[in-house]
């Protein structure tokens, strides 16, 4: 018998093993044990009292004749064992442990610890395998050049390192979100995937923070998004009286906001989903200002025009707004200025090509394309190849070899016509450098000089008690030497230096006058 009561049901209690699971595991070992020393057809019985005590037995069958001694034993040995045993018998032999060694042991130890491990994984499986798309937190248990091992407390999970936000730093012991990608079963390793930088962990944060889209009242409908950067959510209000958007950013932008904090800062754009195709584009590339939105169906493309100052806006940094909106309503947006779409049209009447100067058409093929009305090259491309086995004389072999024809003429007027493009676009931008300013720069900045300001001056005590007469003779001082400045620096002229006629006679007249005045006040003294 042998006691580790305490070591296995410790086991049961930690790993959360089942312990009918267990003692089958150490059958198996044990077993494995008896067969290397007693045959490969031996047969092992394993009793527990329950309590963590065991007890292994050998079983053999009594015969008369021993074919295999791994599963029989003869009638006289078997009386060694059991008193009045007969052939038919089956008989049990007490196996001691002390029998097997340490190999046997360790032996056993290691199918014990295997099953242990596929128990665990068998059970992570069961627990994870319809998680996928939830977010789990757990612990940073390791780093390395491959990724992130997390202890999830009763599960292991790796996010490789393109799962992993660029901006953001690790370390060990740390507390780390993610969502659960896939849960794989025949991995190596752990067996559950996890990610930051997925769309997923973005919707799963939304579905967190905004109970309407929880509830089902808005629905996210598409996501594009360059983890750490940037990132556009289209979403829809399946209850009118609920704004999509609205309800997404929360009171104050709080609830965007605690998704941007958990994303580092990564910019989100909320977008109102329309199935109108040119409506949702257009809101699709915001902040920029659309100008007209041309679908193609069959390309599943679209055109979208911009007035000049907006195109650069409608692009974004390094192309991320167009190519991010692009993304999320699931077509290819070609991005042109009101100018240049001129400039295409523009072109693109010159460089129409008559389908008869096309190389490989005959006088003929060209008069029965001309009655189907295809007159260009151009419109022979986008004409379906079952209308053109429809003109009489054209085979599937002679339309096919048309249209390799046209498509290889079609690529080359598109290289010329964004040749001219280009060509004139250089032309404007010389044109721009050598232009002449239409005034001289310098004279706004000569205005631009603020005037000196005036000294002020400083007023004395000595100033304000001075005596009158020495005050009014500086002043007349200085009045001399003014007069005898401005003598010397300005020239009066010769008329103006003698008097009018005018002007004596009137003194003449107001001396006599005076003296006319004396003689009357003498009078009448």
């Amino acid at each position: 018998m042998i006691h580790f009561a305490e070591a296995f049901n410790q086991l049961i209690r930690e790993r959360r093993l089942d312990r009918a699971v267990l003692m089958d595991t150490l059958t198996q070992g044990f077993a494995s044990a008896v067969r290397r020393k007693h045959g490969p057809n031996a047969e092992v019985k394993i009793e527990d009292d329950g309590h963590g005590s065991i007890e292994l037995f050998l079983v053999k069958h009594v015969v008369d004749t021993v074919e295999d001694d791994s599963v029989q034993i003869s009638v006289e040995q078997a009386q060694d064992y059991a008193e009045g045993a007969e052939a038919g018998d089956v008989i049990e032999i007490n196996v001691p442990f002390e029998d097997f060694g340490r190999n046997a042991i360790q032996i056993t130890k290691q199918i014990l610890m295997q099953k242990i491990r596929e128990f665990e994984r068998d059970r992570v499986f069961e627990e994870y395998q319809n998680r996928a798309g939830e977010i789990v937190s757990g612990s940073v248990q390791q780093i390395d050049r491959t990724g992130i091992l997390v202890n999830l407390g009763n599960a292991e999970a790796f996010m490789p390192k393109k799962d992993q936000i660029r901006r953001e730093r690790y370390q060990q012991g740390s507390s780390i979100r993610a969502v659960v990608m896939k849960v794989d079963k025949e991995a190596k390793g752990p067996m559950i995937t996890l990610s930051r930088t997925s769309p997923e962990f973005l919707k799963a944060l939304f579905i967190q923070e905004v109970p309407e889209i929880y509830e089902g009242m808005i629905e996210i409908k598409s996501i594009a998004r360059e983890a750490g950067g940037r990132s556009k959510i289209a979403v829809y209000s399946r209850d009118d009286r609920v704004d999509a958007v609205g309800a997404c950013v929360g009171m104050k932008g709080s609830r965007v906001q605690a998704v941007v904090n958990e994303l580092s800062g990564e910019r989100i754009d909320i977008v109102p989903w329309n199935e109108d195709i040119p409506t949702f584009i257009s809101r699709a590339l915001s902040p920029a200002k659309i100008t007209q939105v041309r679908p193609d169906l069959e390309t599943h493309s679209v055109l979208v025009v911009v007035d000049e100052d907006q195109l650069s806006l409608a692009i974004g940094k390094e192309g991320q707004n167009v190519r991010l909106a692009s993304r999320l309503a699931g077509w290819q947006i070609e991005l042109v200025s009101n100018r240049e779409l001129e400039q295409r049209q523009r072109f693109q009447e010159h460089l129409l090509m008559p389908i008869e100067e096309m190389v490989g058409v005959s006088e003929k093929m060209a008069e029965r394309l001309r009655e189907a009305g295809i007159n260009t090259v151009q419109k022979l491309m986008r004409t379906p190849q079952e209308k053109l086995i429809e003109i009489p004389g054209f085979g599937e072999r002679t339309v096919e070899k048309l249209m390799e024809t046209a498509q290889g003429t079609v690529k080359e007027l598109e290289a010329a016509l964004e040749d001219l493009i280009k060509k004139e676009n250089e032309d404007r931008e010389q044109a721009k450098k050598s232009a002449k300013p239409l005034f001289d720069e310098s004279m706004l900045e000569a205005e631009s000089e603020e005037p000196k300001k005036e000294e002020k001056v400083k007023i004395t005590e000595a100033m304000l008690f001075r005596d009158p007469a020495e005050v009014e003779a500086e002043t007349a001082a200085e009045g001399e030497s003014d007069a005898v400045a401005g003598a010397a620096t300005e020239e009066v002229p010769a008329e103006e230096a003698t008097p009018s006629t005018e002007t004596a006679d009137e003194t003449e007249d107001a001396t006599a006058g005076e003296e006319v005045a004396e003689e009357k006040d003498k009078d009448a003294n």
